[in-house]
């Protein structure tokens, strides 16, 4: 029996040549990546950014540079892109010089672009720090998921838009970041405020954006403001100057102006009275009706 690669050799070239053809199959007439080529997607998952800013990414082979773009104001989520199920990813041979294919599963590939220090498919999976070797590569937490759900996906399934638990999860990850990067800005504000220009980047002022749009809380350094800070006089802690009322680190409230909380509403004119016993807040008294 003939070997692979065996020579056959006859009387006449011609035969010699058709019986070294019949006995070492030509793989290069069949690839798996012919196959693989003509089928179908078995599904498509989708990348969506919820955040305002937009990403590049790089991964090569496959994409040279993919552009992700920033959440429309108003809107809760934009679409980037969907990928086949399977991704075929162009593999290179060194013995035959032949491009091989090899088939990926999309939603690794979707989690590889969106966190390549994630090896699964979990958004939230909590990562080991000390085995994550680059930082701001996360887009999971910067904005970025993936899902099954998009347009087109009815057919196999699936809905045709991001569920409602999905976007929770996602901005939950994007405000746990926020108020990381915000609090890391702070800190420096408070310690070392000459190198606070050079310390924040366009990210630290779309979280300031963010908190102050969803949660009416407001940055100096976001919003231009020079605000000097005091000494509270009554409970020691640094505030605003002309603050009326502050919170206190344990959660209460510390009120400098009772005037101007009554009328802000944190406090009522009976804990303003009860507390200073100033007759301005002294309960109101209804005047009696003349009789005609």
């Amino acid at each position: 029996m003939s070997e692979i690669n065996a020579q056959v050799v006859g009387t006449l070239p011609e035969q010699s040549a058709a019986m070294s053809r019949a006995n070492n199959m030509d793989f290069n007439l069949f690839t798996a990546s012919n196959y693989m080529m003509s089928q179908p997607a078995q599904y498509y998952v989708y990348l969506y950014n919820i955040s305002a800013q937009d990403f590049v990414v790089s991964r090569p082979p496959i994409m040279r540079e993919i552009k992700i773009p920033a959440c429309k104001d108003g809107e809760r989520y934009t679409l980037i892109t969907r990928l086949p199920q399977p991704v075929l990813v162009p593999k290179g041979n060194v013995d035959s010089n032949d491009v091989d294919v090899i088939p990926t599963d999309a939603r690794r590939f979707a989690m590889d672009i969106i966190n390549p220090e994630n090896p699964g498919t979990d958004q939230d999976a909590v990562l080991d720090p000390t085995k994550i070797f680059s930082q701001g590569n996360n887009l999971g937490a910067r904005g970025v998921f993936w899902s099954l759900n998009g347009p087109g996906s009815s057919k196999y399934g699936n809905k045709e838009a991001p569920t409602e638990e999905e976007l929770k999860a996602a901005y939950k990850r994007l405000e746990k970041h926020y108020d990381t990067i915000l609090k890391d800005a702070e800190a420096v504000r408070l310690s070392n405020p000459a190198s606070l220009n050079a310390f924040l980047t366009p990210e630290h002022h779309a979280a300031a954006a963010y908190s102050a749009k969803n949660f009416g809380i407001e940055y100096v350094w976001a919003s231009g403001k020079k605000v000097r800070y005091v000494e509270c006089p009554i409970c020691g802690e640094r505030i605003r100057e002309n603050a009326a009322f502050h919170k206190t680190e344990d959660g209460g409230l510390c009120i400098n102006d009772w005037k101007r909380a009554v009328a802000a509403g944190v406090r009522s004119r009976a804990q303003a009275y009860e507390a200073t016993e100033d007759p301005q807040f002294a309960p109101r008294t209804v005047k009696p009706v003349a009789e005609e």
